[in-house]
């Protein structure tokens, strides 16, 4: 098996830095975690087509006290792909990879993403398109009887 350089220095930065959040002690954040607004979180250094590396994210639900998070990775740049699981974000130049949604711990959240000095967040008509791609993709089918 060979592997690239690159793909080995691209999955030994993301072990770093997946130490230092896991072993530094934990602090609370100084900003509120919110859902329907942007952040900037580490996704890591993942296999085959999932979404990681520093992006920002979309936070769909937050739970309470959890120290947990389910978010959408964004795209840095429009895709206008066509797919039907990616939303064109509205007012931003970014795409909602919804296939991709998936629960975080909020130490993989570095920072919000800020426009004009407020924390990003998305319109109410994207939040609707987003929905309801959700429900298509992970809402169950009943099971059938065998």
């Amino acid at each position: 098996m060979s592997i690239s350089y690159d793909d080995f220095k691209d999955f030994m930065d993301w072990t770093n830095v997946k130490s230092q959040l896991k072993f530094e002690p934990r602090t609370a954040k100084d900003f509120p975690i919110n859902y329907n607004c942007i952040y900037w979180a580490y996704l890591g250094c993942n296999i085959g087509s999932e979404e990681g590396k520093h992006r920002p994210v979309l936070v769909t639900r937050t739970y309470g006290r959890s120290t947990i998070v389910t978010v959408i990775p964004l795209t840095s740049q429009r895709l206008n792909d066509g797919f039907w699981y990616h939303v064109d974000l509205e007012n931003r130049n970014s795409t909602a990879l919804v296939e991709q949604m998936r629960t975080i711990d909020i130490i993989r959240i570095e920072k919000p993403f800020r426009t004009a000095g407020k924390i990003a967040a998305i319109t109410e008509d994207d939040w609707k398109k987003i929905n309801k791609q959700i429900n298509y993709l992970y809402k169950l089918s009943p099971l059938s009887e065998t």
